[in-house]
């Protein structure tokens, strides 16, 4: 019965990216990202990418505080549990990845949010309180996908062009690849949201929201400009 719900739930998962895969090759192809993996991104660019990693690690943090609140039973909220502890190392890896570009603990900490990068991590603060656990965890491994392979992809060109090494860009390497188990626990939680309709046209828009708030993200990255 457990592989019957996986196969649908992967299968769920293989249709939604084909539907979603306008907005996968937007992100997946962004000049940001194309930017850093030729060396042509301002140090100035990549501090603001920094800090506003902060403020959404930090959004992150009190949005799986809600998920494990609002979990309906304990397999989903060892899921979250399970993300609280990936979230808190990729903090303490984001200021090692912040001191190397130059940048100290007081000026990350002190940092002004932007409301392009404050609007993804809200989408998954109403996610939280409006949105099921199938909708939560099909947003996240959509997401979870683009959002590590560019993170592995900056994470090369920081070390190529801009002389970071491996221990200063593990917040970046943290997200890539995806764990086989992480994976499958994402499976199983959709697999019991996905025997209804109703259910699973909520997931698909929810998913596809998500990677209209990534997109917007990095969106908001490549248009950065310092103010004078």
């Amino acid at each position: 019965m457990q592989k019957k719900i996986l196969l649908a739930s992967e299968k769920f998962l293989d249709d939604l990216r084909k539907e979603l895969q306008p907005i996968r090759k937007k992100i997946l192809t962004h000049p940001f990202v194309g930017g850093v993996e030729r060396g042509k991104t301002s140090i100035k660019s990549l501090q603001f990418f920094t800090r506003q990693q902060f403020h959404i690690v930090s959004g992150d943090f009190r949005n799986l505080a809600l998920y494990i609140a609002f979990s309906p039973n304990q397999k989903i909220r060892d899921f979250f549990l399970h993300l609280i502890d990936g979230e808190r190392s990729a903090l303490d890896n984001l200021f090692r990845m912040a001191k190397a570009l130059e940048l100290s603990t007081n000026e990350l900490v002190n940092s002004e949010p932007h409301a392009g990068s404050l609007a993804f991590t809200n989408y998954f603060t109403r996610l939280a309180t409006y949105g099921s656990p199938g909708e939560t965890a099909s947003s996240i491994i959509l997401d979870f996908e683009v959002w590590g392979e560019n993170c592995h992809r900056i994470s090369k060109g920081l070390k190529k062009h801009y002389g970071l090494t491996s221990e200063d860009t593990k917040f970046l390497d943290g997200f890539y690849p995806i764990g086989s188990e992480f994976y499958s626990s994402t499976l199983s939680i959709i697999g019991e949201y996905i025997r209804m309709e109703g259910n699973k046209r909520k997931m698909k828009t929810a998913a596809r929201l998500a990677l209209d708030y990534e997109l917007m993200f990095w969106d908001t990255m490549h248009n950065y400009k310092e103010k004078i």
